[in-house]
């Protein structure tokens, strides 16, 4: 992928589509309680992008603020939870997109694991990824691979 790169996506009905430029800032696994309890899996995957090389078409997505300043939003017509949305820091705005929402996700490749600490205990993915207790950014590195 390069800066010129547009990936789309969308919702499964189709009612909310998006269109990316450039290449994500990161592609990550997180296990954070409020990102599993938005999408009602054991893990998500997300890709993040500047806020300003995002573009939504068709309908307005529905935005739920799970706490200060971050935003979860979803279709309103089908429920699909397709990003959060908040503050990078030096990235400023971002939008990370749960990748399974992308019409071609194959090419979104995870580089690390965050809030390693929240992921459910029985669940673990089986690569040899860095695991870090937050963001990968501005936590520490706890260890590469699974806990067992």
């Amino acid at each position: 992928m390069s800066d010129d790169t547009k990936m789309k996506g969308g919702c499964l009905c189709g009612a909310v589509r998006y269109e990316t430029s450039g290449e994500p800032f990161a592609v990550n696994y997180c296990h954070c309680h409020s990102c599993r309890k938005h999408n009602g899996a054991a893990v998500v995957t997300l890709a993040g992008f500047k806020a300003n090389r995002v573009k939504f078409s068709g309908d307005e997505r529905k935005v739920y603020e799970s706490s200060p300043g971050v935003g979860r939003a979803f279709c309103g017509k089908c429920g699909t939870p397709l990003t959060w949305e908040g503050d990078g820091g030096e990235l400023g705005q971002i939008i990370e997109f749960h990748i399974s929402t992308f019409d071609n996700p194959e090419v979104l490749v995870p580089t690390s694991h965050a809030f390693d600490p929240e992921r459910i205990s029985w669940f673990d993915v089986a690569d040899n990824l860095p695991r870090y207790e937050g963001f990968a950014d501005d936590s520490s590195l706890l260890r590469h691979g699974p806990a067992n």
